[in-house]
């Protein structure tokens, strides 16, 4: 198989009659050592790692005119998996870009849900990445500036418990050129473990909760207060928004006492269960600096990419996966969004 179609090749095979060990010279001579050629398991590979299997056979069909199996794209892919991952893990040239790209440095970690035959597992991700600071802006341009683009990403994941997959940050950060001690941020949203586990692998970091993810407690806590008065729901929600974003905890604290001063009836303890959330998070809401210096105040690469770099592939068609064939999948996904697989099959 190649990328061009089966090609049927005849020749001599020899064998030794003292050992019985045979072979083709033939073979050695144009670098045959698979039924499938390099270029064409390249190609096998990039479709089992887009496409559910039987897609991934069509479109092949489709696009490149090779027929072949979505029994022989399977293994295939599945093969390639750990080898692709444990490349972007390890090897020197899988790291160039990152080192080499210029920009500040930020990690966001998260988990998506993927069905396997042990029932829903968390396939968690993460992302290292390095972007140029944007113009800087105004609490009130929050959601209408536009940062640049990251000049360079990283990402790997797995199934995996919680610790095991944490014990990886600092390896992956160092293999490309990220100093632990140093001031990276780390923009996630409020699951316990990760900031734990971020307090250990870089206890210097400037933490970020999720500026989208903040604003979901502020906006319920103005609906449970103002259950009796919906059409001021709306005007509380910007109030509440405006100063969180513009100072912080202490915002938030201040728009509680205004609300305070205008009593209706509603559920208090809405307001006293955001301001208990957010009080853990009281150094991860300096959302007003950053957005002077033009930095990122949001997870949403890391949204995303659960949604598109796992989730699509791994909820195609409803499968349901052996989890280690989750995180043999995951390999070859990570590699196509990091930019490391061109460097993987030009090493190969």
């Amino acid at each position: 198989m190649t990328a061009v179609g089966t090609i049927e090749l005849r020749r001599t095979y020899f064998v030794c009659p003292g050992c019985r060990d045979s072979g083709c010279p033939l073979d050695d001579r144009i670098g045959l050592t698979d039924s499938v050629s390099p270029e064409a398991l390249q190609l096998i590979v990039l479709a089992g790692g887009s496409w559910s299997f039987d897609a991934a056979r069509t479109n092949l069909t489709r696009f490149c005119g090779v027929e072949v199996s979505d029994e022989l794209i399977r293994p295939r892919t599945l093969r390639e998996g750990p080898k692709l991952a444990a490349f972007g893990a390890s090897a020197p040239e899988a790291a160039v870009p990152f080192r080499t790209a210029s920009g500040d440095i930020e990690f966001e970690t998260d988990a998506t849900k993927v069905n396997t035959v042990s029932g829903w597992r968390d396939a968690k991700i993460g992302i290292f990445v390095k972007r140029v600071p944007g113009p800087g802006a105004t609490v009130a341009e929050w959601d209408t500036r536009t940062l640049p683009a990251p000049t360079a990403r990283f990402a790997f994941a797995e199934v995996a418990e919680s610790d095991a997959f944490a014990s990886q940050w600092v390896p992956r950060a160092e293999h490309l050129g990220i100093d632990p001690q140093s001031r990276l941020s780390v923009l996630a949203d409020g699951a316990e473990w990760i900031w734990n586990r971020t307090a250990e692998a870089f206890p210097n970091a400037r933490g970020v909760l999720d500026i989208f993810h903040a604003l979901e407690y502020v906006s319920h806590a103005a609906r449970g207060y103002l259950v009796n008065a919906p059409e001021a729901v709306d005007e509380a929600t910007a109030r509440g928004r405006e100063l969180l974003l513009g100072d912080g905890y202490t915002g938030v604290v201040d728009w509680v006492g205004e609300l305070g001063l205008h009593p209706r009836g509603g559920d208090g303890a809405s307001l006293g269960g955001m301001l208990n959330y957010l009080a853990g998070h009281q150094d991860r809401l300096t959302y007003a600096l950053r957005l002077r210096r033009g930095q990122t105040i949001g997870s949403g690469l890391i949204e995303g990419a659960a949604k598109n770099l796992i989730g699509r592939r791994l909820k195609a068609n409803n499968a349901r996966w052996v989890p280690e064939n989750v995180n043999r999948i995951a390999g070859v996904c990570c590699a196509l969004y990091s930019g490391t697989w061109d460097a993987y099959w030009e090493s190969n």
